[in-house]
């Protein structure tokens, strides 16, 4: 039923409303936080502009629809991060659920479920470039935070320090924010071909205040 279809969009749709917890945590500098669905729309640009230069037999259509389909899950569970101290593959069978509970009055249902499972079971191309895309998103965001003097370690605080991986990274002080986003999901990059050589010697001095301009948004 077309009614099915509006009631759906309006669930999904409560994503647009719910904040980035990460951005949360950090204490970023700035008028207003991202959302759930703002970093979806991100993850999907950053999807086709990569799909354009990195010669990936996948099929970018099922990828967009990933990404946007795995989200659902927050809306249960919330927007978790390294720093909740949680253990996501606990909440897998709450969450499947959740997604289930959104999408079953839907026509493609079964097509959605999948799509959810291929994706947190990362076994597939897609998923695997999905599942990277996703996790550079968040790393390219954050940097875009700390080249505009929007975040900083200084905003850290003790009781964040639960995760190990995270702390160890903090403790070696050889690191700022950025860096230490991107090392501790770098195992997910690899699929891009992107690796710790890459981060520092091209994508790092990428400055996001360079890229921005200071001009009109009608100055084209």
């Amino acid at each position: 039923m077309l009614n099915d279809a509006f009631k759906f969009y309006y669930k999904a749709a409560e994503l647009k409303d719910i904040l980035r917890q990460g951005a949360v945590q950090w204490q970023i500098d700035k008028n207003r936080l991202e959302s759930i669905a703002e970093h979806t729309y991100g993850t999907m640009i950053l999807a086709i502009s990569l799909k354009s230069e990195l010669d990936l037999n996948i099929n970018l259509g099922k990828v967009l629809e990933m990404l946007t389909i795995h989200e659902l899950e927050e809306l249960a569970i919330g927007d978790i991060t390294p720093l909740d101290q949680i253990n996501k593959k606990a909440l897998k069978d709450k969450s499947r659920r959740a997604v289930y509970s959104f999408v079953k009055n839907l026509k493609q249902c079964d097509t959605l479920m999948s799509l959810t499972d291929e994706y947190n079971s990362g076994v597939t191309d897609e998923a695997k470039f999905a599942k990277a895309v996703d996790k550079l998103e968040c790393v390219l965001e954050f940097k875009k935070y700390q080249d505009l003097g929007q975040v900083s370690l200084s905003h850290l605080k003790p009781e964040m320090l639960g995760n190990k991986k995270v702390k160890n990274l903090v403790d070696s002080k050889k690191y700022d924010l950025a860096d230490i986003f991107f090392l501790y999901h770098k195992s997910a990059f690899e699929y891009l071909g992107i690796d710790e050589n890459y981060w520092f010697t091209r994508l790092k001095p990428l400055k996001i205040s360079e890229e921005i301009s200071t001009s009109s948004k009608y100055n084209l």
